[in-house]
């Protein structure tokens, strides 16, 4: 089966790609794991894992797009195939009447095989220079300071809250964040299915950005409180910016950084959606069964 962590970016963008394209999309098939040899497509079909396989002597309908797994083509495909992922193969006999475009992966076209057109994407990458990677990570933690210090000066409790179940409440936090994670991204994926709910799906990323952005304002307040300045509001914003470059150093460490900084963001956000944002201070039910 294919993996679902891998999978679903790559169905955000087969979401994108279909929104921008205006195509009217009806209905829509995703394969994830198995054989199959079909007859009939949807609108759109979705190859996302296992094998699909278009038989000699059948002609099918609609457009494709292959995110991961194999698509085998020996009959006729009448529409397009975007690959962005995953291996495609048209074998002699087999033909696309559209265009067989070539984004990722690996693509096999018989001699004997009919292509419409055929188009591949070559991406150049380019590396930031190293003033624009620290002008970057400048700015991020200057927007993140000035942030954490508005808050360590006006509303201080929610800060405390949500500080107090990072340190105290860390397993709880981090099942919670981890939980959360994962299913808000599968959820926000497959709300974004329907087309109409692209902009709600968008709109909880966006949100679930900016939650982490909080945590990551927490973190900064909780090193501030450990520096000597006696301000709090210049303290926390200190805090911040310091967790900012170090979570950024920390992250240039391979897989063991990398792990580290995925565990601090996950303990953050469950502590902030536990503690409501940190307008409540979360207690644990064990502690009430106690009293």
């Amino acid at each position: 089966m294919a993996d679902p962590v891998e999978v679903l970016p790559l169905l955000v963008v087969v979401v994108l790609l279909m929104t921008a394209s205006g195509q009217h999309v009806e209905q829509m098939e995703v394969v994830f794991d198995g054989d199959r040899e079909v007859a009939d497509l949807p609108d759109a079909l979705v190859v996302g894992g296992g094998t699909v396989t278009v038989p000699a002597n059948e002609s099918v309908s609609g457009v494709v797009y292959v995110v991961g797994g194999d698509l085998h083509v020996a009959g006729e495909i009448d529409g397009e195939v975007t690959q962005l992922a995953g291996n495609v193969s048209v074998g002699d006999g087999g033909s696309v009447t559209g265009e067989l475009q070539t984004i990722a992966g690996e693509t096999s076209v018989a001699a004997g095989a009919t292509v419409g057109t055929r188009s591949t994407v070559e991406f150049v990458q380019q590396e930031r220079s190293p003033a624009t990677q620290f002008g970057f990570l400048a700015l991020q933690a200057l927007v993140l300071a000035l942030a954490g210090g508005a808050l360590a000066r006006r509303r201080p409790a929610l800060l405390g809250n949500v500080g107090d179940s990072v340190v105290h409440h860390s397993v709880v936090s981090g099942v919670v964040g981890a939980f959360t994670g994962v299913t808000a991204l599968a959820l926000f994926v497959f709300m974004a299915f329907t087309l109409i709910l692209v902009p709600v799906s968008i709109f909880g990323l966006a949100l679930g950005l900016l939650t982490v952005a909080y945590a990551y304002v927490v973190y900064g307040y909780l090193v501030g409180k450990a520096l000597p300045i006696d301000r709090p509001d210049l303290a926390s914003a200190a805090g911040v910016a310091a967790f900012v470059v170090g979570t950024n150093l920390l992250g240039r460490v391979p897989l063991l950084g990398t792990a580290i900084r995925g565990l601090l963001v996950v303990t953050g956000l469950g502590a902030v959606l536990i503690t409501y944002f940190g307008f409540r201070e979360f207690e644990p039910a064990l502690a009430e069964l106690e009293e």
